[in-house]
């Protein structure tokens, strides 16, 4: 569920896809056991072991998909269904992934995925965020059934409408480098979520 960010005067990259209420730093230490101590960079911080367990151990059974930048599966975390991404693909350097997850973290829009937690534990990189059981826009496209052009136009309006966040309200502005349909999530009420 990550997505391709340009570096520009001003901006940054970030690898973003979901929506979860962020917890108090001591709550977020107390879920997270780190061989490396560094400060709570994200809306919530899990363990490995938290993330692992929530995906069945990462079972081929929960996989929802595969991109670029690593799988993507589905969990059963805090008593919700999220979907946990695994990255393959990282940034240069921790720190450069911190600095993403901070301002990811930080965004914040009704058309936009919500960052909702990760984990940096030794090699292995995961994001958190909310499970859109309409899955994305592609797999909507290429269905039997097709929609209708009121829902596509208002499809098409919610993802100029959380483009122009990130490009211009943004208080880092964010440049999208990878707009397609597997990169945008559907809500129940079919309301578009950029990743």
């Amino acid at each position: 569920m990550a997505s391709r960010w340009a570096d520009r005067p001003n901006e940054t990259r970030v690898s973003t896809d979901p929506n979860e209420s962020s917890s108090s730093p001591e709550e977020n230490r107390s879920h997270a056991s780190e061989s490396v101590n560094y400060e709570v960079i994200g809306p919530r911080q899990y363990s490995y072991g938290q993330l692992a367990k929530a995906t069945h151990y990462f079972s081929n059974n929960y996989l929802l998909g595969e991109g670029g930048f690593g799988q993507v599966y589905k969990a059963f975390l805090d008593g919700k269904i999220r979907a946990v991404k695994k990255l393959q693909i990282l940034p240069s350097s921790k720190e450069n992934l911190c600095n993403e997850i901070k301002v990811a973290g930080k965004v914040s829009h009704k058309n936009l995925v919500k960052l909702g937690g990760y984990c940096i534990d030794g090699a292995d990189r995961l994001l958190v965020f909310k499970y859109f059981p309409n899955k994305s826009l592609r797999s909507k496209l290429h269905e039997t059934e097709i929609m209708d052009w009121q829902k596509r136009m208002n499809i098409a309006k919610g993802i100029a409408r959380g483009l122009e966040y990130l490009h211009e309200h943004c208080k880092t502005r964010i440049i999208h480098l990878d707009i397609k349909p597997e990169n945008i999530l559907l809500d129940d009420k079919f309301e578009p979520k950029v990743r």
